[in-house]
């Protein structure tokens, strides 16, 4: 294997542990809003508007870096790119 080749595999290793991290924590995230989101519904009859266009974004977060880790895509993800927005 060219060293430029393993230079940059271990670049990505570094990357993916790092996105793996934000994976979790970004898992970790989804479900506190998934259970705000069911106290706001117990009380209320729709769920916070701003709270499932985050969740959407967050989806798309999710599955970008899934996308990274499973080497589907060179494209890193935020907070070396833009956060997704809602619509992609």
């Amino acid at each position: 294997m060219h060293k430029e080749k393993r230079e940059f595999l271990l670049f990505r290793l570094a990357f993916m542990i790092l996105f793996g991290l934000l994976f979790k924590l970004s898992l970790v995230l989804t479900v506190m809003i998934a259970l705000i989101q069911w106290i706001i519904l117990w009380f209320q009859d729709e769920p916070v508007l701003s709270l499932s266009r985050f969740s959407r974004a967050l989806i798309q977060y999710q599955r970008a870096i899934l996308e990274y880790l499973s080497f589907q895509s060179d494209e890193k993800v935020f907070p070396f790119r833009d956060w997704p927005s809602e619509t992609d």
